[in-house]
């Protein structure tokens, strides 16, 4: 992300001066070049476009809460349109309205960049709304960076959405679609468990990282979906450009509330770059000159300066910061799985390669001035794992997305603690902690703090060891009981081949016993009594199953075909109706269906779906 929002230009503006321009609030406090109209002290211009995308912003909370009532009213409704949704099919191939969503803003980002994020995101509504406020008493947050924190969106996505599948591949599992998942009956099962916890989250994200990091603060150290947002935006070839009518004049970066300096980028490259730019078209609404657009041409991976940048005080290229960001991602992503009892060094190692690899690819031809010396990055990146290591392990009372956002803060709050601590001067965006080597009393305060955050990030950290230390010894007492399940598994399977129905159920039932989530015992069990003609018995381990798995079309099929056996035609209609939803490729469930819905009293129904059944059967494979 670029530097703090300023002007490329000289101080002074036609008509006024840096000095007394900054006398006045109504002034721009950053340079302006005057442009070919006179007008005296140059002012910010207003966006035109602002009201139009919080209206935007508006209609997203105003569907997201028809969505909930929609649900709440008749117990049944679209599964979330959240992107996290997405990791349903990363762990078990189930395809939902999240994952579809997120396909969609991915492949839309390709064409047109980082659209979602800046016009459908409520995250950013939140921050933009946060931003709003803090102007409203003249506070206008600058971005900090963060160094080797800006990996961790990118990091997130990865740990969300592709370790799974990465993990699935490497024990050669299939990543085909296994079903679909568009309706629910329970619409906020992977939402906060409590209100509090779904507001203290909002606030977090949505409200004091901006306070303290920066507009945007969130968007660009903790949020996942913006990871892979912004790794895609540097192929897409629609971006914000400029024509020769440029004067500098720089209204384009004091209006932007992504961070982007919007006028250093179009003089070097000719167009926006910075894979933060949100396509707000803040920037090309307050043009004077109407020198901005967006148009169709080269990706910003392949830009080229179109003039020689000034002089770095530092080398283009920083090996340090290279070996602490390759360092970083490393001990991040081991983090992130260590909370989910799967690291392994290999594993683990196979992910960083293809993350860091992306990295270096997409990292972006915007090189902000780095805020904080080398041994400063490096003690914020400790402190964010270490952060990230108690916070996660309070994951009864936290979701992934506050553990984000709150070792972010936590990073940079205790390097400016350190600084306090030597200093003469510090302040946090426009509030003084120390002035000539003297406290205020903002930095007594800020001092305090550390007290309640310490003991909070022990417990965490307590209840994180205590957490994997049993999750250990449980893996190992499941693996010694899925050892023995199996054994008496494979007596029934080889009972029912030969015909000894009683004899099979009696080791399914010991299996089942033994290892109450073995679902091939439970659902072999199931079948053996329905054979036995023990329905009802075989009905409720079917049950017991589609609790265990609600997304396995074949059970729920033979859960149907139990509930036809024993009359209860609707059930079983509705169990075989989820079927099909879930595989509606599978024409045999289809004609099932067809056979209930005839025997329901529909036969218009029964119709359509043989002739389903037949279209599936002929695009099935020979």
């Amino acid at each position: 992300m670029s530097e703090r929002c300023q002007g490329d230009a000289p101080a002074k503006a036609r008509g006024g001066t840096k000095s007394d321009a900054r006398s006045d609030r109504s002034a721009v406090e950053l340079p302006i070049h005057p442009s070919s109209e006179p007008r005296g002290r140059a002012a910010i211009r207003k966006s035109r476009v602002g009201p139009w995308r919080a209206a935007v912003l508006i209609l997203v909370h105003v569907l997201i809460a028809a969505h909930f009532v929609h649900w709440w009213t008749t117990g049944r409704t679209l599964s979330p349109f959240e992107p996290s949704e997405s990791m349903e099919f990363s762990t078990t191939g189930i395809v939902n309205v999240g994952f579809v969503l997120f396909v969609v803003a991915i492949a839309s980002t390709a064409i047109l960049g980082r659209w979602f994020c800046g016009w459908a995101c409520h995250i950013v509504a939140l921050q933009d709304f946060c931003r709003w406020l803090l102007g409203k008493i003249g506070l206008v947050p600058r971005l900090v960076d963060m160094g080797p924190l800006r990996v961790v969106p990118w990091l997130a996505f990865v740990y969300m959405f592709l370790a799974p599948l990465f993990d699935r591949a490497l024990a050669g599992q299939s990543l085909h679609v296994t079903g679909a998942h568009f309706m629910t009956e329970d619409l906020w099962r992977t939402f906060p468990k409590t209100w509090g916890e779904g507001l203290v989250t909002l606030a977090v994200c949505g409200f004091v990282i901006v306070w303290l990091l920066g507009s945007k603060g969130f968007c660009t150290y903790g949020c996942p979906y913006g990871g892979i947002f912004g790794v895609v935006d540097q192929v897409a070839p629609a971006r914000i450009r400029v024509t020769d009518a440029c004067e500098g004049c720089g209204h384009c970066t004091a209006v932007c509330t992504s961070n982007v300096n919007v006028a250093r980028e179009v003089r070097e490259f000719g167009m926006v770059v910075d894979p933060g730019c949100m396509k707000c078209l803040d920037c090309v609404s307050v043009c004077p000159n109407d020198a901005l657009y967006v148009g169709f041409g080269k990706p910003a991976l392949l830009a080229t300066a179109k003039s020689k940048p000034e002089k770095p005080s530092k080398p283009a290229f920083d090996w340090a910061r290279l070996a602490l960001s390759a360092g970083f991602a490393f001990a991040t992503l081991a983090i992130f799985l260590w909370h989910d009892g799967i690291w392994n060094l290999r594993f683990t190692a196979i992910t960083w390669a293809f993350s860091f690899a992306v990295i270096l690819v997409f990292r972006g031809k915007s090189r902000p001035k780095a805020d904080h010396t080398i041994l400063e990055e490096v003690g914020m990146a400790v402190l964010f794992l270490v952060a990230m290591a108690c916070f996660r392990g309070l994951q009864e009372s936290v979701s992934f997305l506050f553990a984000l956002g709150i070792s972010a803060i936590l990073a940079w709050w205790g390097i400016e603690l350190v600084r306090l601590m030597w200093a003469p001067d510090v302040r946090v965006q426009k509030t003084p902690l120390k002035r000539a080597g003297r406290w205020t009393l903002a930095g007594g305060v800020f001092a305090a703090t550390a007290l309640p955050i310490g003991w909070i990030s022990y417990t965490g950290l307590r209840e994180q060891l205590a957490e994997q230390t049993a999750r250990a010894a449980s893996k190992a007492e499941a693996e010694g009981r899925r050892e023995l399940a199996v054994k008496d598994y494979n007596l029934g399977v080889e009972a029912a081949q030969r015909g000894r129905v009683e004899e099979a159920i009696a080791a399914f039932q010991r299996a089942v016993e033994t290892d109450p989530a073995f679902l091939p015992a439970r659902e072999n069990l199931a079948g053996a009594l329905c054979m036995s003609g023990r329905l009802a018995e075989g009905l409720a381990q079917f049950e017991i199953a589609i609790a265990q798995n609600p997304g396995d079309a074949g059970t729920l099929a033979l859960a149907g075909q139990a509930l036809a056996a024993l009359n209860r035609l609707p059930e079983a209609r509705a169990r075989v109706e989820r079927a099909v939803e879930l595989a509606p490729t599978r024409f045999d469930l289809w004609r099932m269906l067809a056979d209930l819905q005839d025997a329901t009293g529909d036969p218009a129904g029964a119709r359509e779906s043989r002739a389903r059944a037949d279209a599936a059967e002929r695009g099935a494979p020979r």
